[in-house]
C-alpha cells in the first residue's frame, strides 16, 4: 500500500447501516410496548437481545479500524500520535454527543415543563463518571431510549481513552492484550449471568469485540496466508458461512443471553464480523459486495447520527402522539410512528453530517498522519 494512499474499507459504510436497524426497531418496540399490546412487547423483547450485537459489531468495528490506522501509522512513520488520536476522536464524538446530552439535561426537561407534563428526574452528570450507570431504576420508558445511548456513547468514549493507550504504549504486544480483554470480556460476562443482572452497560464486558477487532486488525496486515484462504473461497462456502453467521445473531443472544450458555454468542458472531470484513474486502467470489448500494452505504456514513437523533426524535414524537391523544396501540398510528420516526432520524442525521459534522471532520483530517 503506497504512502499516500487512504486507509479505508468501503464495504463497513453498509454494514454499519445494517448493524443500525436492529437498534432503531428495539427503540421504536420498546416506546410502543404497554399492557394491551403483547404482540409489540414480545417483539421489543426479542428485538432487545438481537440488538445487542449491534452494540458488539460497532466496539469490534472500532477496534478493528483504530488498530488499522495505528499500525498503518507505525509502518510508515515508526511512532504514534497520541494527542492527535485523541483530538480526532473527540472531534468526531462530541458534536453529535454534545446535542445528545443537551438534550437529555435541558431541552427534554424544558418541553415537560412547558406541556405541564409529568415531572422527570434528570441523572446527575457525576453518574457517568462511574462504570455502570446508577440511574435507570428512576426514569421513565422515553428517558430510557436516550440514556441508553448516552450512556453508550460513554462506553466507547471509555473505550478511547484506554485504547490510545494501548496503541502507544503496548503495540508490541497487541495479540497479548486482545487475549487478555476476550478473558475479561468473558468473566464479566459469567459475573453478570450468574448475578442476574444485564452486561449491556458494562464497558468491560466489551472486551471480547475489541480484543477479536484488534486481531482481525492484525491478521490483515500480518497474516497473508489467513486473508488468502478467504480471499479464494468459493460462493458455495461463503454462502454456508453467512447463514451460520446470521443464525448466530438472529438466535444466539435471543435463546442464551441470560445464560453461561450466553458467553459463547459473541465469540461467534465477532468472529464472524472479521470474516466478513475480511471476504468484502479481498474476496473474489463474494455473494454480493455491499459498497455497491449506494444508498446503504450512505446511511452507513450517517450512522453515528442515526443512532443518536433517533432516539431524540422517537422521545419528540411520543410526547406529540401523547399530547394530540392518539392511541399509539392501534396498528395505523404505529406504521406512521415507524415512518415518522425513521424519515425524520435521516433527514436530521444528514443534515447534521453535511452542515455540522463533516466541516468538524474535515477540520479533523488536519490531525491525520499521511
Amino acid at each position: 500500500m503506497g504512502r499516500k494512499k487512504r486507509l479505508h474499507f468501503k464495504d463497513l459504510d453498509a454494514l454499519r447501516f445494517i448493524a443500525f436497524i436492529p437498534v432503531f426497531l428495539y427503540c421504536a418496540l420498546y416506546l410502543m410496548s404497554s399492557e394491551d399490546n403483547p404482540f409489540i412487547s414480545d417483539m421489543g423483547n426479542a428485538m432487545n437481545y438481537i440488538k445487542q450485537n449491534s452494540i458488539d459489531f460497532f466496539f469490534f468495528l472500532s477496534s478493528f479500524l483504530l488498530t488499522s490506522h495505528a499500525l498503518r501509522e507505525y509502518k510508515y512513520h515508526k511512532s504514534f500520535a497520541l494527542k492527535s488520536f485523541y483530538i480526532r476522536r473527540m472531534m468526531r464524538i462530541f458534536p453529535v454527543f454534545a446535542v445528545a446530552l443537551l438534550f437529555t439535561f435541558l431541552i427534554h426537561p424544558w418541553i415537560i415543563k412547558e406541556l405541564g407534563l409529568t415531572p422527570i428526574s434528570v441523572p446527575k452528570p457525576t453518574s457517568y463518571v462511574f462504570l455502570f450507570p446508577n440511574y435507570f431504576a428512576e426514569i421513565t420508558k422515553e428517558q430510557y431510549i436516550y440514556l441508553v445511548i448516552v450512556w453508550t456513547v460513554y462506553m466507547f468514549i471509555q473505550f478511547y481513552v484506554f485504547w490510545g493507550i494501548i496503541l502507544k504504549f503496548f503495540i508490541q504486544q497487541l495479540k497479548i492484550v486482545g487475549i487478555i480483554l476476550v478473558v475479561v470480556g468473558i468473566f464479566s460476562r459469567v459475573y453478570h449471568a450468574l448475578s442476574d443482572s444485564t452486561f449491556e452497560f458494562d464497558t468491560l464486558s466489551a472486551g471480547i469485540p475489541i480484543g477479536i477487532g484488534a486481531f482481525v486488525a492484525h491478521i490483515i496486515r500480518n497474516d497473508e496466508r489467513t486473508v488468502d484462504l478467504i480471499k479464494h473461497l468459493s460462493k458455495g462456502t461463503h454462502l454456508l458461512l453467512y447463514m451460520g453467521g446470521v443464525g448466530a445473531l438472529a438466535l444466539g443472544y435471543l435463546f442464551f443471553g441470560d445464560t453461561l450458555i450466553g458467553i459463547i454468542v459473541p465469540l461467534l458472531t465477532c468472529t464472524f464480523f472479521g470474516y466478513v470484513v475480511i471476504e468484502q474486502t479481498y474476496a473474489k467470489e463474494s455473494l454480493l459486495k455491499f459498497r455497491k448500494n449506494k444508498i446503504i452505504s450512505r446511511f452507513g456514513k450517517i450512522s453515528y447520527g442515526l443512532i443518536v437523533y433517533q432516539s431524540i426524535i422517537m422521545v419528540l414524537g411520543i410526547i406529540a402522539v401523547h399530547s394530540l391523544e392518539f392511541d399509539l396501540s392501534t396498528p395505523i398510528i404505529q406504521i406512521f410512528f415507524l415512518i415518522f420516526s425513521f424519515t425524520m432520524t435521516w433527514l436530521v442525521a444528514d443534515l447534521s453530517y453535511r452542515l455540522y459534522e463533516r466541516p468538524i471532520l474535515n477540520i479533523k483530517k488536519e490531525f491525520k498522519r499521511s
